[in-house]
This record gives structure tokens, sequence and C-alpha cells, in this order.
């Protein structure tokens, strides 16, 4: 598959590698094990895996806490991130790579954000200790995505390049983040099977077939919003299809199990769908080494009890899953094409997730073992081999206000003579598409630009490409720069003045931005126009109204280009 470079700022052949005496350096020695002294089986478990990994007998850590959710966030500090730190210092930070909760360590921390009531994934907290990527109490969300993520368009078929995470950790200027994940479940023994079957799969291989569930025809979604998830489910199942498993996507509006589609999930190897919330689905049987994923707002929400989609998981026998503690976003749950992509490349699954994940100190759990690579010399045709899909990447793929977007697409289908190429957009008032387009014989794709105009409100604009018999898409995500109008007061007396507000979404750029100004009433005068200076989003101006017999109510309009918001404006005797 093909990686869309130019279309994000990033190159591997950036990573400047330094640190040169951790690269040969056993990925299970740059493990560290916690265990939890006031769980009677946290230490057994944790010694368990720590054997059957070869992970130095230093490499473990204790912490003495409660067992599955610490309400006083006041606590986390001393009980948890202090004696973490420590033992990080103690085996270098940087040495550690991955972090491993082992059964009866937290899960769940109420830090006493008012955006998270209901807690937050202690594992992602962990992930970023040292507060490199976001601040003590900050959350993911509105961190930005973390470092390690790799950038997709799902629904373009575009992903950046994979990089090993002990590659990117490398780097100069690399924050100091880790992959966290957990041995756990409702028993010590659970979580001690999910160190046996990866080591199963390793050594046998992962077999099983491939299970997808998404809730309609994916022609019907733009990658945007719900749809976004949908194209995640709908790209890995044909990753898993091209990587040669058995492959069922039910694309029915219920899930595998349940009438119109009746299917049983046996033998699975790997799994994404939706959508049962806080319970799990018991159609599956798991081979040994599976790994799935279902996006689900409760699906973690209790390890050790099996009334959530992870734990009953982990008790019918799935190596792998991922799961969120509370509300996570669509946007916060692991992307499961990506994954797939990167195992398939060869990666282990700490590596894979983590770069499959866009915020850490958020609401997500990782279960499994992060060394377990089910696909070691890669998956036919994503291994080492160079491989080429079809692909449509647009640059950027979110955009505020009017302006250009670059695109380019690379098609894989031989042609012997110059073909059409042909472009189609929903909203074609909105976007300016090129015209009378050909691809020679002897290219496979070609790079152009799209205007788009500035929109009244957000719109996903579906955008496809044809040449020959081939069709690429992707999605154009639009918002509107102009923001709330508002008034001071709602209405005012004869020969009054309003003062009115107008707002921008993104801050004006040299010299300023322009907003044309009218009234649709002569009795309310308003000037011509205002503008916003550089720098700043909002901009104020009077608004006067004339002697009135009788009550009149104005339209006010503010404009940018195309896009208008208005504000009802009376003026009374």
């Amino acid at each position: 598959m093909r990686n869309l470079l130019s279309l994000f700022a990033f190159s591997a052949s950036a990573l400047l590698l330094h640190g040169q005496s951790t690269a040969s350096v056993p990925l299970s020695e740059r493990v560290m094990v916690v265990y939890n002294a006031a769980g009677d089986d946290s230490h057994k478990v944790a010694k368990y895996y720590m054997e059957k990994r070869a992970i130095p007998k230093a490499n473990i850590c204790k912490i003495d806490t409660d067992q599955e959710s610490i309400e006083d966030g006041s606590r986390f500090e001393p009980e948890v991130k202090k004696p973490l730190r420590a033992c990080l210092e103690r085996l270098g930070k940087q040495q550690i790579l991955y972090i491993v909760m082992a059964y009866q360590t937290p899960y769940r921390v109420n830090l006493g954000n008012a955006q998270a009531p209901n807690g937050q994934s202690v594992d992602q907290l962990v992930a970023d200790i040292w507060d490199e990527y976001a601040g003590p109490r900050a959350l993911g969300g509105q961190s930005g995505d973390q470092p390690y993520f790799g950038k997709a368009q799902s629904q373009g078929n575009v992903y950046e390049p994979f990089v090993p995470f002990a590659k990117y950790r490398s780097q100069p200027l690399a924050k100091t983040i880790y992959s966290v994940w957990r041995i756990d479940g409702e028993t010590a023994e659970v979580a001690k099977g999910l160190v046996d079957k990866a080591l199963y799969a390793e050594s046998n291989g992962l077999k099983g077939k491939a299970y997808f569930d998404i809730r309609g025809k994916i022609e019907g979604y733009v990658d945007s919003g719900y749809g976004a998830g949908e194209w995640d489910i709908y790209r890995a199942s044909q990753m898993a299809k091209k990587a040669g498993f058995d492959t069922k996507l039910d694309d029915l509006p219920t899930e595998f199990g349940t009438a119109p589609s009746q299917l049983r999930c046996e033998n699975a190897a790997l799994y994404a769908g939706w959508y049962s919330l806080g319970h799990y689905n018991d159609v599956f049987s798991w081979a040994p080494g599976a790994i799935g994923f279902h996006s689900d707002s409760a699906s973690a929400t209790n390890l050790r009890k099996v009334d959530n989609w992870v734990a009953g998981a982990l008790q019918k026998g799935i190596t792998v899953t991922s799961g969120s503690v509370t509300e996570p976003y669509l946007e916060g749950l692991v992307h499961p094409d990506q994954v797939f992509l990167y195992l398939f490349q060869g990666a282990n699954v700490g590596d894979a997730v983590l770069r499959g994940t866009r915020w850490l100190k958020w609401m997500i759990l990782n279960l499994g073992d992060p060394l377990y690579r089910p696909f070691p010399n890669g998956a036919a045709p994503y291994g080492s081999s160079p491989y080429q899909d079809s692909w449509f990447g647009i640059s950027p793929n979110n955009l505020v206000g009017g302006g250009t977007v670059r695109a380019q697409f690379t098609l894989t289908e031989k042609r012997d003579k110059t073909v059409p190429v042909v472009f189609k957009a929903t909203y074609p008032d909105l976007v300016i598409l090129p015209s009378g387009a050909t691809i020679p014989p002897t290219a496979t794709g070609a790079q152009f630009q799209i205007g788009v105009k500035d929109p009244n409100d957000p719109v996903s604009i579906a955008i496809t490409v044809t040449a020959g018999t081939e069709t690429v898409s992707n999605t154009l995500n639009v918002y509107p720069i102009l923001g709330p109008f508002t008034l001071s007061e709602p209405s005012m007396k004869s020969n009054g003045s309003v003062t009115a507000t107008v707002t921008i979404t993104i801050p004006a750029k040299e010299p300023g931005l322009t907003v044309k100004l009218s009234s649709n009433q002569p009795e309310v005068i308003v000037p011509a126009d205002v503008t916003i200076p550089a720098g700043a989003k909002t901009a104020t101006f009077s608004i006067s109204g004339k002697s009135v017999k009788a009550e009149v109510t104005a339209t006010i309009t503010a404009k940018i280009d195309a896009a208008s918001k208005t504000a009802q404006l009376k003026i009374t005797p």
C-alpha cells in the first residue's frame, strides 16, 4: 500500500536516530511490569508473564493501592504515579518502551476533571507519566494527537508509514511516552491465558477467520462522524481479505447473531465491529491469538465482572482487545484499520495499537501482551515486498472557510492508452473540480487542486475520481469561517443603538478579514462592513435606529463570500 507522504508533515526518513545503545536491546528487556501489593494474585500474574517472556527480574515495579478504581484522585500521585516514576528512573526511563499492568492493578481513576466525571484510564495516564504530551490533569482530546499516532484517511486508503515505537522513541526530540498494556481479566487464570495464547499463536501462526460488522452499505457513508467508524471497519475488512483471511463483512444494521444477521463468528482470529452498549454479544468462538476491537462507549467499564464487551471477550478466549472505561468519543477509540495494517506489516501489538490510538490521558485500556507479533514476517501482500493499492488523498481534508486543497490519487489498473478522468462531488455548488483531465498510458495517477467555497454550515463532501473502470473516493470536511453573530440587545427604541459582535472560527490572517454587513429595513442602519483585525476572532460595531411610529423587525446579515449569518433586531417607537 502506498503512503501519500506529501499529505502529512511527517517523513520516516526524517527520523534522526540517536542512543544506539538501546537499538540492539531485546524488546523483552524494555518492558516494565507493574503489580499491586494489595492484590493476592497480582504478583503471581506479573511473575508468570515475566518468566514466559524472559523479562529481567529487575523490571518489576510494585504499587500499593485500590484494585479497580481510585475514586479519590488525590491518591493517584503518591500511590501510582510516584512509585512508577521511581521504577522508571531506576531502570532508565528511556530504556523502557512498554509498561504492563498485571491483574488487580487499578484501571480507572477520578481526577476531578469536569469533562471526565466518571474518571479516566489509569493506563493512558501512565502512558504519559512524565507529562510531556499533556499536563498532569489535561485530557487527551484537549491536547491534540499524541506524537506517535499515525495519521490516516481511511476512505481514501491513505496511511502514514509505519515506524516502530523504538525507532520513534530514539529521536532526539521524541516525547517520553509508553505503550501501556494489561495482563488482566475476570480472574488470574484469564489474565495468564492472554500470555499463553499469544505465545501459541506466535509458534503456530494466527489461524482462523476474520469478521467485520458495519451498520449499512459502505457507499452510503462519508468519512466523518459515525461514518468514520464505518470506514475504519470496512477498510480493515479489505486488508484482512487481501492478507489471506476468510473474511465475512456484515453490512446489515444489526450485529452478528442478531436477526436478520444470524451468523455466528466461529474460529474468529480477527474482528472489528459495533455496536452493543455495555454488554458482550456472545456469538464468537475465538482462535488462539485472536485480536478484536468493538466500538462501544462502555466496553471496559469493569474488567472483573463479565457485564461488558472487553471482560466478556477475555473470559471467552480473545487474546488482544481494547476498550473504554467510560465515554471515549469515536476519535478516542483504537482505529482497527491502522492496527491491522501495521500488524500485517510485521509490527507487534504494542506498537500497532499505540500508533492507531489518537489520544493519551483519555479513557482507553489495552488488554494483552504488547510483545505479541502475530505476523513476524508480515502477511502478504503487506509484508516486506513492495505493494501498491489504489488510494486517494486530500490535503488538508479538514478545511475551515474557503480555499484550495491538494488532492492526489494512484490507481492500480493496467492501461495501454490515455483515459479520461471524471471527477464528481456531492455539494457541487461548493467545490470547483478539474475538467478535461486524463491519465496517459505510462502514468498511474495524478495530482490536482480543488477549489472550495466557504459554507454556511459544516458539510462533508464526498469526492470520487474515476479513470477507466477504477474509482476511488474520499471525504473533504469543510467548516464555515463565520461563527456566531450576536446583538447586545434584541430590541431598541427609536433613535437608539445596540452593539453587534461578529465572530469567526479561526484567527484572521494579515491584513485582517472584512465582513460585509446589511439590513433589510432602512430604519435600522449598519455600516457597510467591519474588519476583524489580524490575529483576532471577533469584531464589534454599532447598529443605530431611526425614529419609527410602529414596531419594525429587521434582519441584520453578516457575510463573508457566500457564507452568511443573520440576527433579528426590533426597533420600537
